[in-house]
């Protein structure tokens, strides 16, 4: 019997560069709301949840008929405020959307729980997308993915790699766990390269664990800062 679904949007109200971030309106509606209502869309998800240490942000989603969980305001990353929702249930797999990706591409997010489900000794998916943009390629906040010929992660990094490469893969930050993993992954030992990329996901590679990459043709469009808004509405009116 395949494993049920748990999709987890952690959204918390404070940020450094960008504080409320999550209930930015886009459109007229709050950001948060269009990563909830992109997240009901998903088949194959059996429950779809945000996790905050908002009282606000909670009402939001209840009052738009979505669903909340209060989560501790001491979680320092996302993957964590995630864990703990996840040792609250059940299902074998879990999804992590972040809150700043309202534009997540649904169909590859799909075929990632597809593939956690084919491939039940997996114990971690995401996804990437091939680009050639060079001012993407050389910025740090452009994550960029490098694969074995399997397509598992041999390495994550915020530097142009390859070298001099003219197509690169630009990472999305969604990630599928294996509950069995995520619960043990905040307290797993965090590496040398974890800390000098300053990228959560390097510590499932530096403690051994395979990162299966699944290509996708492009990713959305994360909200990091408030102009970044702007890119997203652009977005959806050319839809």
């Amino acid at each position: 019997m395949p494993s049920r679904v748990l999709v987890v949007i952690p959204a918390r109200i404070g940020s450094t560069r960008f504080p409320a971030k999550a209930l930015a309106e886009i459109g007229g509606l709050p950001m948060i709301l269009h990563v909830y209502r992109r997240a009901m869309r998903l088949r194959g998800a059996d429950e779809v949840l945000v996790a905050t240490d908002s009282a606000l942000i909670k009402g939001v989603v209840e009052a738009d008929g979505g669903a909340a969980v209060m989560t501790a305001r001491s979680h320092r990353t996302g993957t964590s405020r995630v864990r703990e929702v996840a040792s609250r249930r059940p299902h074998g797999i879990v999804l992590n959307i972040q809150g700043d990706e309202p534009l997540f591409p649904v169909r590859s997010v799909e075929r990632l729980i597809g593939l956690m489900q084919a491939h039940p000794r997996l114990p971690m998916g995401t996804l990437a997308a091939p680009s050639s943009d060079r001012r993407d390629y050389l910025k740090p906040d452009t994550v960029k993915v490098v694969c074995d010929r399997n397509g598992n992660a041999l390495y994550f990094s915020r530097s142009p790699v390859p070298f001099s490469s003219k197509v690169f893969l630009s990472h999305i930050g969604i990630y599928a766990y294996r509950r069995s993993l995520l619960l043990r992954y905040p307290d797993l030992v965090k590496g040398p390269l974890e800390r000098l990329e300053g990228l959560e996901q390097l510590r499932a590679l530096e403690n051994g664990f395979t990162v299966r990459v699944l290509r996708c043709r492009s990713g959305g469009i994360g909200v990091d800062l408030p102009e970044d808004l702007k890119r997203v509405e652009k977005r959806l009116k050319s839809r």
